[in-house]
């Protein structure tokens, strides 16, 4: 039997580079293929570097799906299923529109996959695929390593991707992860994620966890063990730790060159109407940011747009940004990814200016798909890109590079200048990209 893995892209502009900054290992379909029995020959085909090879031979198509990607996805599996060959979809997409997907799919994984897809090539096997299966819990992470050998000869971001846990216990309004993972949160044994680190040789690492320090003792254990390893890190984390100076250190010392964090709004009834309660800094964010900071820890910050927002909040936002001197700094607006509680609450309000914003044929990735509730859908989508494009131009830029952190050391300054050098043309080449490709 022979398993061809496929990882869609967003969509492609005629003549324009697919974005570097997306090229990342599909981590979760080399978990999946290392779940596959042996004797199976696994092969992956990412849409996103090549092209697809839909006549070459194969028992079963495996695609990992995301909303963003899924026009691209049923196109793709469309033309296998016009072969007669058997698609199976997985991912967030399918476990949140099953019902659709399901019109371009034979079957599909919903939830996490590692324990239920034996059985699917079994009943693949034996001429008896399902439509549908689902895990009856979560995944017990332990002993689970990504077959990593999927990924030779792929031209991926120099940045190697390890799981430490999956999922999140806060739930934001517009996040599709804890619709995904139902709020609970999973985590793998340190031993395993300092063994695979060992023994991929690994040095430069994003640990692509929604919520690195959503259990702060689980963290301590997994940071100490990383400080003997001399790997450089990244990864996700909410700011309720910023007062826990012992933990921000450890980071430090663990190899972590910086995080992302969400601050979303600067608005606490922002905040309250997305569910962000971990938000609510009493000190402000500026102490958040210091005592990061403090720990030569950078910060990529996330903004997002939507709720009460007008051209003023954009420039508080901007201005906190700038004055804090953040290493990089994203300004989004809301996305109604269905599934998610926001989804739900503006399809009742009727503000959903598509229902199916992702295969809809007049959207665009940057398009605003519902009714905001301050300014017009144009001119939020506008205010998003025009300060995008603001935050990395050279005067913004040569003042962030103040930053002392930026310069502490060659590596530091490299990063620094070669993320945010590529920022603005990153953000023009997504600007608008469609959904899918034009030629199916």
């Amino acid at each position: 039997m022979k398993i061809t893995f496929i990882m869609p892209s967003i969509g492609k502009k005629k003549g324009v580079p697919y974005s570097r900054s997306w090229l990342m290992e599909p981590l979760g379909l080399a978990v999946i293929a290392a779940c596959t029995p042996r004797g199976i020959t696994r092969e992956l085909y990412d849409d996103r570097l090549e092209a697809i090879p839909y006549d070459k031979p194969t028992d079963l198509v495996a695609l990992s799906v995301e909303t963003y990607s899924a026009k691209r996805a049923y196109q793709i599996a469309d033309e296998f299923r016009r072969r007669k060959v058997p698609v199976v979809m997985g991912g967030y997409h399918p476990t949140l529109v099953p019902e659709e997907t399901l019109l371009h799919a034979d079957a599909i994984v919903a939830g996490e996959g590692e324990n239920v897809w034996q059985t699917v090539l079994a009943d693949l096997r034996n001429g008896r695929l399902q439509k549908q299966y689902r895990a009856p819990s979560r995944t017990n992470l332990a002993h689970i390593f990504p077959d990593r050998s999927l990924f030779k000869g792929k031209r991926y971001v120099n940045l190697t991707l390890i799981e430490t846990g999956r999922g999140c216990r806060f739930g934001c309004e517009f996040c599709s992860i804890h619709a995904f993972y139902r709020q609970t949160y999973a985590i793998r044994p340190v031993k395993d994620v300092v063994a695979e680190i060992v023994g991929i040789k690994a040095k430069n690492i994003f640990f692509v966890d929604d919520n690195i320090a959503n259990d702060p003792e689980r963290a301590r254990e997994l940071f100490s063990a990383l400080v003997p390893l001399g790997i450089r890190w990244i990864s996700q984390v909410s700011m309720h730790i910023y007062k826990d100076h012992a933990l921000l250190e450890l980071m430090r010392k663990s190899g972590c060159k910086g995080v992302l964090i969400g601050f979303e709004s600067l608005q606490p009834e922002n905040l309250q109407a997305m569910g962000k309660a971990v938000n609510n800094v009493a000190d402000g964010y500026d102490k958040v940011v210091q005592a990061f900071h403090k720990h030569r820890l950078a910060i990529y910050g996330t903004f997002v747009f939507g709720y009460r927002d007008s051209r003023e909040t954009f420039t508080a936002a901007y201005a906190f940004a700038l004055k804090n001197k953040l290493f990089y700094a994203a300004f989004n607006h809301l996305v109604p990814f269905p599934g998610t509680p926001l989804y739900r609450r503006l399809e009742l309000e009727n503000r959903l200016r598509y229902s199916s914003w992702w295969t809809h044929p007049e959207c665009r990735f940057g398009n605003v798909y519902f009714i905001p509730d301050a300014v017009s859908p144009a001119e939020l989508e506008r205010l998003c890109y025009a300060n995008r494009l603001r935050y990395f131009k050279l005067p913004a830029l040569l003042y962030r590079l103040a930053n002392p952190l930026y310069r502490h050391d060659l590596f530091s300054l490299a990063m620094f200048l070669l993320v945010n050098l590529s920022a603005n043309g990153e953000t023009q080449s997504r600007r608008l990209l469609p959904f899918g490709a034009t030629d199916g």
